[in-house]
Parts: structure tokens; C-alpha cells; sequence
């Protein structure tokens, strides 16, 4: 079977080799070797990767344990509170599907004839059935495109084939009828001070890097922005057991901010670091993996493939992906149709994006609404989060474990009940409050000092960049597909 994949079906098919295989139900789970399994006491509830718990120390065995004794709500809220790279499958009731706060162990699913589909990727779903392409011309016009293949972000839910869909961030999926359904918000955004929401997330962030520190050898990656300076400064009281890194990657200079400013931080505060020179993949390993995922982007296998030696503790490799949830990322325009949503996300003018976002808005935005969330930031998670932070950290986890302590619904909504203007993204107060309370040596140093970043910021202070935003969204295009 393909290296650290999975396939849940109905269909009786042989065990590849290198594979464990399990029922469940009237359904066999097939994993390949290396992907960790943990099932309940009375085979209720099954976890597939690894997690750690916002608020105790559980084991993942402890986890699902204990989940198989919950109910309904009480189901959600458990896995809300959980934090990394998994799938769960609940046999209670009805077979329900899982995973983590950004779906970054994939859940693929497709039905054909009388048989369900559910696995890591759409080429494993492949390997045991035919699935072909969709004939929409407009989906294949994207798919074919020069802007997507260039990048590879596979849009939303969608797939390039007929019948296989992707399940997004804060869904479940119902396997009996293979429905996608909403999980996340339940409940009407409640707003913290930042002071309230620090003392909520420091002492998750202590507990989930202890945890992680006991079974691994922690890597974290760092950079010029906010993300990984948040990340670093979590990590205070643990780093005379943390190697710090930035990679360079082949087709960018040494002068870069992001290469620069992370190695005199480190070097000030006398850390241990290592500044990773990246090479190209050579033709054989881009073949490798174009065999085992669909579409690919390649980047992530640049820069994880064995860039560390094994330690006797397995390596994991912490990122400050999935914090930009709470950036006010796509900032706060309003939008009123799949049109204005393609520009608010920075894609080109296409036909299948904006009726794919157009649908998008018709069955969620008023839900969100509802629960006083902003759309935008859920449009962000579901489609940057899911397909980007999320798509890199499966592909990551090829060779690697790539972990980001931001991972967990619990945590995203504890950011986002601070007030938006305080968690902009281009000023983030907010991460810079959270900074001061654990690492205030790391506010010596700036955010982003790029020319670019300093004009976006003038902007703001003169208060002409939401202008500047409306006309971008209603007037100007990033190219077009058609």
C-alpha cells in the first residue's frame, strides 16, 4: 500500500502488502504499516495518527476510551479540544468520519455502483477502483490550468474526479449517505479581552508542548513573520530541548528577511539553530510521488525530505501554520457573491471558482452569521487552511511529522472571540500581547520589515487600505482562467 495511507471500505478487497487491516462495521480499514492505529476499549471509536489534548495529558488510547463513552455533543466538544494530524471514526449510532481542525490527515471519499470509498488521497481510492475524471468543462479548464498547476491548492471539497470528494475543515462526514455535515460553530461567538483569551491559550500551549516534548525530538521552524514568532515564543520554557531552524530554499537569496532575522534572534539569545540549505527533488523522486498522490504540490517534499538526522526520540517538526485562522486574513470586505469571494481569496477570474463559491455562500454564510462569526475567515480556513496549511502537513508527513500547536478548534476559537481589529494581519496586536506574556525578548525584533509590508501598513494607519481592498475586490482581477 502507498506509504502512510489509509482506505475505508465496504468492498471486500485484499490487504496490500505492508498493511494492517481492520473492521469496522460493515466496513474494512486498511492502513499502511507506518500509520499509527488506536481503537477503543469496546471498538467503538478508532484514531488513526497521533493527537495530544488541550487541556490533560491523555494518551491517544486514553482519548478514544474515553470519547466512546460520550454522547452527541459531548463527542464534538472532545474532539474540539484535541490537537494534531488525525482521523476519527465513530461506530456509534452511525458510522461518522472526523479529523482535525484542518483536515491535514485527508478524508476522501467517493461511492460508485454499490461500494463507498473513503482514504487519504484520490489515488488510493484509485487503487481499488476506477474512478474517472470529471467531464465538466469548466472543472477541467481550471484543472488544466497554468495557475493551478503552478501552486496545485485543490479548490474546496472538489476533486479533479467524478464522484470523490475532499471533507473540509469543521465538517464530519456521515459514511451511510456520505454527507458532508457542518460541525463547527456550534454556538454564538462569545468575545474575550486579550488578557482573558492569554490565560486561556498560555497554559494550553505549556501543556501541549510538554506532552510533545516526552515522545519527541522538537524541531521549530522560524521566520521573519508573525506566525512562527508566536510559535517560538511558546516554546520559551523548553529551549535547551529545541533545535530551531529556517530552510532556504534553492531559488531564493541569502539576504532575505526570512533568513536573516531569524538567525540573529537566535544567535542573541544564544539557541541552538540550523540554517537548512534545501536542494531540488531530482526526476525520480517527483515521479515516486506523482505515483502516490493526485496533483501534488512538490514543495512540501523539498523542504521535509530528511533534513534531519533520526534522534533517538522521533523528530517532529513544529510549524506556525493554521494561526493565520485568526488573522483576519482575507481582511474584513464584505462580500456578495462567488465573484467577489474569488477576488477576496486572490484567484483569477474563472467561472468554476465563483460558482463553486457562489455555492459556498448559499449554504454557509448564513449559518456563520448566525453564530456571529466573520465569513471571510471561515472561507479562509476552509479553503487557504484546508487545501494549503492542511494539504503541506499530510504531504509533510511523507517523511516527517509536521505539527503545528495551533491545530485545534478549541484554540481557533479562543483566538477568534478576540476583537478583529486587535488580530490583523498585518499588525497582529493581539499575537504581540500573547509574545509579551511568554517570550517579551522576541517584541525586540520586527514583523515582516519588508518594503511591502511597510507601504500595506502606511496604508492602514491613514485608513485608506479598506478602500483599497474594496476596489481590489469589485474592480480588479488576478488574471483569468477560461
Amino acid at each position: 500500500m502507498f506509504k502512510n495511507q489509509y482506505i475505508l471500505t465496504d468492498k471486500n478487497i485484499p490487504p496490500p502488502s505492508l498493511s494492517n487491516s481492520l473492521k469496522i462495521g460493515d466496513y474494512n480499514l486498511v492502513t499502511n504499516q507506518e500509520i499509527q492505529v488506536f481503537i477503543s476499549n469496546n471498538n467503538i471509536i478508532t484514531l488513526i495518527g497521533y493527537s495530544f489534548h488541550c487541556y490533560n495529558s491523555k494518551t491517544e488510547q486514553e482519548i478514544v476510551n474515553h470519547l466512546s463513552t460520550l454522547e452527541n455533543e459531548e463527542i464534538l466538544s472532545e474532539i474540539d479540544n484535541l490537537c494534531g494530524h488525525f482521523v476519527i471514526i465513530s461506530n456509534k449510532n452511525q458510522l461518522k468520519i472526523y479529523t482535525d481542525a484542518c483536515s491535514s490527515l485527508k478524508v476522501f471519499y467517493g461511492k460508485s455502483n454499490k461500494y463507498t470509498f473513503i482514504g487519504s488521497d484520490p489515488k488510493t481510492l484509485c487503487q481499488f477502483h476506477n474512478f474517472t475524471f470529471d467531464n465538466d468543462k469548466e472543472r477541467n479548464t481550471f484543472y488544466q490550468s497554468k495557475y493551478f498547476l503552478n501552486d496545485n491548492t485543490k479548490v474546496g471539497h472538489h476533486t479533479r474526479y467524478k464522484n470523490i470528494y475532499q471533507l473540509v475543515s469543521n465538517h464530519c462526514l456521515s459514511v451511510n449517505n456520505l454527507k458532508s455535515e457542518r460541525i463547527f460553530p456550534r454556538k454564538k461567538r462569545e468575545e474575550l479581552s486579550m488578557k482573558d483569551a492569554s490565560e486561556k491559550l498560555i497554559p494550553i500551549f505549556k501543556n501541549i508542548l510538554s506532552q510533545i516534548e516526552k515522545k519527541h525530538t522538537i524541531f521549530t521552524s522560524i521566520t521573519a513573520g508573525y506566525d512562527s514568532r508566536l510559535l517560538m515564543s511558546a516554546t520559551k520554557e523548553f529551549t535547551k530541548k529545541i533545535r530551531y531552524y529556517t530552510f532556504k530554499l534553492p531559488d531564493k537569496p541569502e539576504d532575505l528577511t526570512d533568513y536573516v532575522l531569524p538567525k540573529k534572534i537566535c544567535s542573541d539569545l544564544n539557541l541552538h539553530y540550523s540554517f537548512i540549505k534545501i536542494d531540488n527533488l531530482n526526476k525520480d523522486i517527483i515521479k515516486e510521488v506523482k505515483s502516490i498522490y493526485d496533483l501534488p504540490k512538490l514543495r512540501p517534499f523539498q523542504q521535509y525530505r530528511n533534513i534531519f538526522p533520526k534522534n533517538k526520540k522521533p523528530n517532529i517538526l513544529l510549524v506556525g501554520f493554521v494561526s493565520e485562522v485568526a488573522k483576519n486574513y482575507l481582511e474584513k470586505v464584505k462580500v456578495k457573491n462567488g465573484k467577489d469571494v474569488v477576488r477576496a481569496v486572490h484567484s483569477p477570474d474563472n467561472k468554476y471558482l465563483e460558482n463553486y463559491y457562489q455555492n459556498w455562500l448559499d449554504r454557509n454564510q448564513q449559518h456563520i452569521k448566525k453564530f456571529e462569526y466573520e465569513v471571510l475567515d471561515f472561507i479562509h480556513w476552509e479553503q487557504d487552511i484546508t487545501n494549503f496549511a492542511g494539504q503541506n502537513t499530510y504531504y509533510a508527513h511523507h517523511y516527517v511529522n509536521l505539527f503545528s500547536i495551533f491545530n485545534s478548534r478549541e484554540i481557533l476559537k479562543i483566538m477568534l472571540a478576540v476583537k478583529p481589529k486587535l488580530r490583523d494581519g498585518k499588525n497582529t496586536i493581539f499575537f504581540k500581547y500573547l509574545i509579551e506574556k511568554m517570550w517579551p525578548e522576541l517584541l525586540n525584533y520586527p514583523f515582516n520589515p519588508t518594503k511591502k509590508e511597510k507601504i500595506i501598513l502606511f496604508m492602514k494607519k491613514i485608513k485608506i487600505y479598506p478602500i483599497y481592498k474594496f476596489l481590489q475586490i469589485y474592480f480588479y482581477k488576478h488574471g483569468e482562467v477560461k
